[in-house]
């Protein structure tokens, strides 16, 4: 029998060397260390909490919670986030993963989410637990001088500790307007600053930050040798994105390539040459521009309370009567189905009233649906999505769509 409890700052050495066996390229010098830096992020974050499950009194496995706030649509919301799960190596395969993942989306659910997200270790074994995928992060690597240059870079300045709450509210300027994006504290921004070998720059005017970018130096061959990784920017207007890119453009005398990870789909637009030095061909003739990657998943734990958060959101104008059938094995009490009646655009749930078209999803599919990482005519027509009147599509199509895809620049 097991039980998840809280975990005391004394249990959090055991569970600090569970974490290191489970991640061992995690770079950090002990157990001990890890230990500390997970007391102290708990004590200067109130939003964080550590949860570990014990057989017979022996800790087994474990998890941090995060409470997130996030810009769900255009409603902000209480998203769970969870991380650093981690199973004792002696007790793989004894089902400790799934208990942990079912607590911490029944912790959730009665806190009254009705979202929650994570990074996974491995995509599928998240997938099979109902977590559905979001947007794809990319990897472009560019030479200085391939990106544009503008007419100005005279309002980029280094940024510093004095700047922490300019940044914070540049930030929260494009959370308001950003699908996707999670509420920080000060405690991201004090952590940017000090972050080892990082640099952060900014555009900035009478005081006012209207862009950002946090980079850092990674040495080649030679000490001659460098790139510039950039590891998250965000900017307020595209005058602002110029400025940023003029500076990364002027670094071409001494910057062999500009890495950039981004979840713009629409950024090989931007370089004169998107190229990203391979070479490589896809047949016929499609030149290799980026890698990409999965990673940010998404899971709905509660369908009927998700249109009930999003009372006031626009679903696109649409007016019809639909029936969601959800499958959801892993958390029972969200399986079955609901009926919403959508009003130019505003969703109401309507018990038993006569639907327009029943659509009968899994929950992973729906959640990736519903955060608009994926529209639905592309689940119907994978077959990953049935449809009673395909005379309905345009419409059910058009009521999830968005015109942005989940941005999320929060690591956990």
């Amino acid at each position: 029998m097991s039980e998840i409890r809280r975990l005391t700052d004394d249990e959090l050495l055991p569970f600090a060397r569970i974490v290191l066996d489970a991640y061992p390229s995690i770079e950090i010098s002990s157990v001990e260390e890890l230990a500390q830096n997970l007391k102290r992020s708990l004590a200067d974050d109130p939003k964080t909490s550590i949860y570990g499950l014990f057989r017979a009194g022996r800790l087994l496995g474990g998890m941090r919670f995060l409470d997130f706030t996030m810009k769900l649509l255009s409603i902000k919301n209480l998203v769970g986030g969870v991380g650093l799960i981690a199973v004792d190596l002696l007790h793989k395969k004894e089902h400790v993963a799934k208990e942990l993942v079912d607590y911490f989306l029944q912790h959730y659910r009665e806190r009254g989410a009705v979202m929650t997200t994570l990074y996974p270790f491995r995509p599928d074994f998240y997938r099979n637990m109902g977590f559905g995928y979001g947007t794809k992060m990319n990897r472009y690597r560019l030479k200085p001088a391939s990106l544009p240059r503008g007419s100005s870079k005279s309002h980029v300045r280094m940024l510093n500790q004095e700047d922490q709450t300019a940044l914070l509210e540049c930030y929260h300027r494009l959370l308001e307007r950003t699908h996707g994006l999670m509420e920080r504290s000060e405690i991201w921004a004090n952590r940017v600053f000090n972050a080892p070998g990082y640099r952060v720059i900014g555009v900035k005017q009478d005081g006012r930050i209207t862009a950002y970018m946090i980079f850092n130096f990674k040495q080649g061959k030679t000490f001659l040798d460098n790139d510039i990784e950039v590891s998250e920017f965000g900017y307020e207007t595209s005058d602002a994105l110029s400025e940023l890119l003029t500076f990364l453009h002027s670094q071409a005398d001494q910057i062999n390539e500009i890495v950039i990870d981004t979840q713009d789909e629409f950024f090989h637009h931007i370089p004169l040459d998107p190229r990203n030095g391979t070479r490589n061909i896809l047949p016929s003739v499609y030149h290799e521009t980026n890698a990409a990657g999965v990673g940010l998943m998404y899971r709905v734990i509660d369908t009927a309370g998700i249109f009930r958060a999003l009372a006031e959101h626009n679903f696109n104008n649409q007016n019809c009567t639909l029936t969601i059938s959800i499958r959801d094995s892993f958390l029972p009490a969200n399986e079955g189905d609901i009926t919403v009646t959508f009003t130019d655009g505003k969703a109401r749930l309507l018990p038993g009233a006569a639907a327009d078209a029943v659509i009968q999803l899994d929950v992973a599919d729906f959640s990736s649906l519903i955060m608009g990482a994926i529209d639905f005519a592309a689940l119907y027509r994978y077959g990953q999505a049935t449809l009673s009147n395909p005379d309905m599509l345009f419409v059910i199509n058009t009521l999830f769509h968005t015109d942005q895809k989940p941005i999320c620049m929060t690591r956990f």
